[in-house]
């Protein structure tokens, strides 16, 4: 079975292969044996609709299974998908930290919208693109959150209203100086600072400009930025 195939197995198809099924965060995770390629696996589903974004596979986790065996696998994919995945609920609650607040981000842009019938904005060749506007027949609506074209404006909506509050979350914590310490160090070392000796491009990723900043927070900048350099030398 190729990754193509596993992608497109049904909820029916992999609920009938299942060795164990597991409810985590409202999402549907079935534990599979896929064979010598992908190994013992997990495919999650939500709503019935495949969200393969958010499987794993043993392939990808054979130093775990030789350690640990397929018991010490099961407990990682069940720790995982308890930080991957979150409940509507989750998404509106209050966020503690700089990387709550990216494992949010990232369930909303690429996983959430996978419980919806959508069409990807990703194009590389023409006939991507053919099949972009083709599918803009059904899928008119641009939701710029996740890039694609889905079918009803709700969705969007509701997507809209998660982002929000994400973001006002985001501002909180930014206003925050510990929080703000821990954002910038996050991006300083994202964007290799300590090989830069530069904060520009960390400070752009997340649409700051040094000379708009505070004078506290621009000494946060400095001594992160230090402290990564002087990290890296020693």
């Amino acid at each position: 079975m190729t990754i193509r195939e596993i992608e497109k197995l049904t909820f029916a198809q992999a609920k009938s292969i299942a060795i164990e099924t597991v409810k985590i965060k409202e999402h549907d995770c079935f534990f599979v044996e896929l064979g010598e390629h992908f190994g013992y696996s997990v495919l999650v589903f939500k709503n019935g609709r495949h969200i393969y974004h958010a499987n794993d596979y043993e392939l990808l986790h054979s130093f775990t299974v030789e350690k640990n065996g397929k018991e010490g696998i099961w407990q990682y994919y069940i720790k995982s998908l308890n930080k991957k995945l979150f409940t509507d609920s989750e998404l509106l609650e209050p966020i503690g930290s700089y990387e709550e607040y990216n494992r949010k981000d990232y369930f909303l842009r690429n996983l959430w919208i996978m419980r919806y019938d959508y069409i990807s904005a990703f194009a590389i060749t023409e006939e991507d693109q053919n099949a972009i506007e083709e599918g803009k027949k059904s899928h008119p609506f641009f939701n710029s959150m996740s890039f694609c074209y889905v079918a009803n404006k709700e969705i969007i909506d509701e997507e809209s209203k998660y982002f929000e509050h994400l973001q006002k979350e985001y501002e909180k914590l930014s206003n925050d100086l510990d929080s703000f310490r821990e954002i910038i160090a996050t991006e300083l070392a994202n964007h290799e600072a300590c090989l830069t000796c530069d904060y520009k491009e960390a400070l752009s990723a997340i649409g700051l400009k040094f000379d708009d900043l505070p004078i506290d927070k621009q000494n946060i900048v400095k001594v992160e930025l230090k402290k990564q350099i002087d990290n890296y030398q020693m």
